[in-house]
């Protein structure tokens, strides 16, 4: 009599934990059916990849996280994003503002540099390098990011320069489809 009711437990407990890395890390977003699922790691990010998804024209969209910033805002965020995408060779800045996203503060990058439609073409040695033989095109990137008290946050979507006045009106549609639950007592790290 002692197993249905370890089972019992266990079923109730597991019903608890959310499903998704993207819901047990408080979001919800609503992405129009033009954008289909991805692996997560599908793009190489600067954090732990939590939900990722393909768009129209050879775009690309990924929801990540990485450590929090103690005491950070989203100004920091700019400041900080804007600065480390400076150095990439021929990256330009566009755009570098807060701005209000789901009610919260939120820190907007947007820049172009060279890539393949979908993300920015790998520059270790300072040029940028195509990567499978995909001709390299002006790729523009457009970073949402939250600084949260357990992970910052950061919304990351790429696609063709050329294509961009297209793409940006679903990016908006996407941020006002976007929820963001507080999640108390949520632990600070990596690998949770």
């Amino acid at each position: 009599s002692r197993v249905p009711i370890a089972f019992l437990m266990l079923a109730s407990v597991s019903g608890c934990s959310p499903s998704t890395p993207l819901e047990g890390s408080g979001v919800s977003i609503g992405v129009p059916e033009s954008w289909q699922p991805a692996s997560p790691d599908a793009w190489t990010v600067p954090g732990v990849p939590l939900a990722a998804w393909a768009g129209p024209k050879g775009s690309s969209f990924v929801i990540y996280r990485s450590l929090p910033i103690p005491g950070g805002t989203a100004a920091m965020i700019v400041e900080s994003l804007k600065n480390r995408l400076t150095n990439l060779p021929d990256l330009k800045v566009l755009v570098h503002r807060e701005e209000t996203v789901a009610g919260q503060p939120a820190a907007r990058v947007e820049v172009v540099a060279s890539g393949g439609g979908d993300a920015f073409a790998p520059s270790g040695a300072g040029t940028p390098v195509s990567v499978n033989g995909k001709p390299l095109i002006p790729t523009r990137q457009v970073t949402v990011g939250f600084a949260r008290p357990d992970a910052t946050l950061f919304l990351s979507w790429h696609m063709p320069e050329q294509d961009h006045e297209q793409i940006l009106p679903e990016i908006e549609t996407m941020l006002k489809r976007l929820s963001l639950a507080e999640r108390p007592g949520a632990p600070s790290s990596y690998t949770d």
